[in-house]
């Protein structure tokens, strides 16, 4: 095979790896969601923020795109690159200590929650919003938007920075935080990387108490449930707050014309606190007016391992081949007064065999709780998050699919907004919908900070835009 002519130049720009085609691993070729197979010109690991503004310089020289690519946890055109640069952040992993006072930790953008997690529990110290799967990149989260058990408290993993390192489509490497270049700094956060590739964040921290408690709750209705979440929200005594829905099958039924599984479907929720050995909670004070159909369960847990919980279950998931299927997950905040029509509308006739491997989320939360300019949520206070999170076999695909595409568009005619990490594939129309009035804001960012569409091609349709670059024929 040929060597590629750029590559060296390339090569002698930075620090870090430059890597072609016949050294590329499958899963550089594709993300999480195995729906889209590209491949790219370039995958690069840089060793700096030098060396992203000189691979972003390189590219506008030589009419190449840009892909950002973190633990590539995405499902849709995101975190992978066709004929393009695969911008690998992974080998970006540094973490200083925290500041003096505890308040804070610098961190570069491909360090992974895990890692953080761990580097911390020494001193007691935490990022107030965590993700379930914590073997994701800070950066990547930070651009999505972040969502995790204490959302409710704290908002999105985006409200917890206080800084930010970003280099911008025109190679400019540019400090930004709510006052300085503050339009960056929320352009960056749920920005979905279209302004700039996160090099380091400034995090906020909390302190972390040495042990949790969780309540394993049952529910048999769900508007029992949804007053049962609104409570505990409201209640202040709740550190993290987890739910979903659980299927029975029954038997089948016919469903548009043909027969399936169905199931009845039970909600358990597990309400955590966290607290010292000498001060164990007070069960019966915690748990009065909570209204569960069954209480099933309380696990004491080192704050570490209750942290980690969700580790064994993805590495049962891979095991079982569940993790290289097609995962196209619905996720969708809803307002509050549309939730339990919502998904008593959808569950009935979901097959359970689409939650081999994945499962249906619920999550409440404060609509008060972020601050994020483009991390769009229904108006109000009280919101529920529901996701459809399956996995499927790739020959399934294609019958699978008109069923999620309905089940997004019924979330969003019922008021909900999407989680864009999930399967997203949308017109122009859909994205002006999703944004609302931030859609101008939003083009209008991409156009001053990513003049020439550099950055993140093939998800978000700019009409404004400059044409994306062309990777380059010499």
């Amino acid at each position: 095979m040929a060597v590629d002519r750029l590559y060296q130049l390339l090569q002698n720009r930075i620090e870090g790896v430059v890597s072609t085609p016949d050294q590329f691993h499958p899963a550089q070729l594709t993300n999480f969601g195995n729906l889209y197979h590209w491949t790219p010109r370039f995958v690069v690991e840089p060793a700096s923020a030098r060396d992203v503004a000189a691979v972003v310089a390189f590219a506008r020289e030589h009419g190449l795109t840009i892909s950002v690519r973190g633990s590539a946890h995405s499902q849709s055109r995101l975190a992978i690159s066709n004929g393009g640069i695969l911008l690998s952040m992974t080998s970006m992993r540094r973490i200083l200590p925290p500041d003096p006072s505890g308040r804070t930790v610098d961190v570069e953008g491909g360090v992974i929650w895990r890692d953080l997690v761990r580097a911390l529990a020494p001193r007691h110290l935490v990022p107030p919003v965590l993700t379930n799967n914590l073997s994701v990149t800070v950066g990547g989260t930070l651009a999505i938007g972040g969502l995790g058990l204490t959302s409710f408290k704290y908002g999105t993993q985006g409200d917890n920075v206080q800084e930010l390192d970003v280099v911008t489509g025109t190679g400019e490497k540019i400090t930004c935080d709510r006052k300085r270049n503050s339009d960056l700094f929320w352009g960056s956060l749920a920005g979905l990387g279209q302004a700039g590739i996160i090099t380091r964040a400034r995090l906020d921290l909390r302190k972390a108490k040495p042990m949790t408690r969780t309540y394993y709750l049952l529910y048999d209705d769900l508007r029992g449930f949804l007053e049962d979440a609104k409570a505990a929200m409201e209640s202040g005594v709740w550190d993290h707050l987890e739910s979903w829905a659980s299927p029975c099958p029954q038997g089948t039924k016919p469903v548009a014309g043909r027969r399936q599984v169905f199931a009845r479907w039970f909600y358990p929720f597990h309400l955590t606190v966290e607290f010292d050995p000498e001060n164990p909670p007070d069960d019966a004070k915690l748990l009065r007016g909570l209204k569960p159909f069954d209480r099933l369960y309380t696990d004491d847990l080192p704050t570490i391992d209750f942290l980690e919980r969700m580790i064994p279950v993805f590495d049962l998931w891979k095991r079982g081949g569940t993790w290289g299927h097609v995962h196209a997950w619905v996720e969708t905040v809803l307002p509050w007064e549309r939730a339990a029509d919502c998904i008593e509308s959808v569950l009935p006739d979901l097959p359970p065999s689409v939650l081999v491997g994945g499962h249906v989320l619920l999550w409440p939360a404060k609509g008060t709780s972020s601050r994020s300019r483009f991390f769009m949520r229904p108006p109000g206070e009280d919101l529920m998050g529901f996701g459809v999170l399956p996995a499927i076999p790739p020959r399934f695909w294609e019958q699978a699919r008109p069923m999620l595409d309905n089940l997004g568009r019924l979330t969003e005619l019922m008021g909900g907004k999407r989680y864009l990490s999930g399967y997203i594939d949308w017109d122009e129309d859909r994205w002006r919908e999703h944004f609302g009035d931030q859609w101008e804001p939003y083009c209008a960012l991409k156009r001053k900070y990513d003049p020439d569409s550099l950055l993140n091609p093939g998800f978000v349709p700019f009409p404004a835009a400059r044409p994306a670059g062309v990777p380059a024929a010499d």
